[in-house]
């Protein structure tokens, strides 16, 4: 079964370097398999991106609105979620992730090993290629999505409309399920910064950070 790249963008000056450390790394991967969703980077970011699959996103942006769409763009395929402002490092790391997660006997929500900034720091990468169990959550900077879980927990709960807590609760809703959370430090993503964040600079983040944490507690009856 073939995987997707799914990357929510706004900014092309993000999108671009996203893309070009994929395809640097991934030179076997076919550039349609990644799905731009686009909320303002396309009509800067296609003359450098031309055989990429761009769908329109919903405005207002919402995180997990538009990863929704991107999802059902991929069709049956597995999928990566991938923040714009993160790079892929390893050479045919997305394709070696894929054959980890794959081989598990246990359906596994899978991160790829961070360098740089991860609000969890046991996603930072480790000296050893290790497949690490995560006991909690995972932030969804870069995140492997096999079809069959998609399948069935179904897409990401958009009442998430500020910031963050859509991945805590994807992670909630698969635990519950029986599903296994995991880290593999053998696909390394750059998150250190170099490509700023969309979202971390707006002047409400915290305003949209406590939005989504309220929706969080509300849905769950505590905090993440």
């Amino acid at each position: 079964m073939s995987f997707c790249v799914v990357i929510p963008s706004a900014r092309a000056a993000n999108l671009v370097p996203c893309v070009q450390s994929i395809a640097g790394c991934e030179p076997s991967l076919p550039p349609s398999a990644i799905i731009a969703v686009d909320d303002g980077a396309r009509v800067e970011a296609e003359p450098l991106l031309p055989a990429i699959t761009w769908i329109a996103g919903a405005r207002p942006f919402v995180f997990a609105r538009n990863v929704n769409l991107g999802i059902v763009a991929a069709g049956g395929s597995d999928v990566i979620v991938m923040n714009d402002d993160a790079r892929l490092i390893t050479p045919n790391g997305f394709s070696r992730l894929a054959e980890q997660v794959r081989s598990r006997p246990t359906l596994t929500l899978c991160s790829a090993a961070i360098r740089g900034i991860v609000g969890n720091p046991r996603q930072l990468v480790a000296p050893r290629p290790d497949f690490r169990a995560e006991p909690h959550g995972l932030a969804f900077i870069c995140v492997y999505l096999p079809r069959l879980l998609i399948e069935r927990l179904g897409l990401f709960d958009e009442r998430f409309v500020g910031y963050g807590f859509e991945d805590n609760d994807y992670c909630t809703r698969a635990k519950a399920a029986g599903f296994q959370l995991a880290i593999w430090d053998g696909c390394v993503v750059d998150h250190s910064g170099q490509v700023p964040s969309t979202y971390r600079t707006r002047p409400d983040l915290m305003v949209l950070f406590e939005q989504s944490r309220r929706t969080y507690r509300e849905k769950w009856g505590r905090d993440a």
